[in-house]
């Protein structure tokens, strides 16, 4: 199992929970965030606001949750944002208490 977190504009969030969710993605969780790009020029107490959208999936949809959050959230512009996977070794479902692959 993934984790893959994208941050994205605020104005694209629903748009690419949609499309996480066409790739067969169960469940999604969003927060709203705020930061600053290596990139960007030192801003002391400024921060840039976005969305970050959580999901876990199996390895084989990875490539293709990737791309269909690049596809709808390009603008082709600087920050646009990043998406970070990593690996997820357990999960545990509290009130079942299944641990291991679930239905994610």
């Amino acid at each position: 199992m993934k984790k893959i977190e994208a941050i994205v504009q605020s104005g694209t969030k629903d748009a690419v929970i949609s499309a996480i969710k066409k790739v067969g993605v169960g469940g999604v969780t969003t927060f709203q965030v705020q930061g600053q790009g290596a990139q960007d020029p030192p801003l002391v107490g400024e921060y840039f606001s976005r969305d970050m959208i959580i999901c876990v999936a199996d390895d084989p949809k990875v490539d293709e949750i990737i791309d269909a959050i690049a596809n709808v959230a390009c603008t082709g512009t600087k920050g646009d944002g990043k998406v970070f996977v990593t690996s997820v070794v357990d999960a545990l479902d509290i009130c079942t208490k299944k641990r291991g692959t679930m239905d994610i």
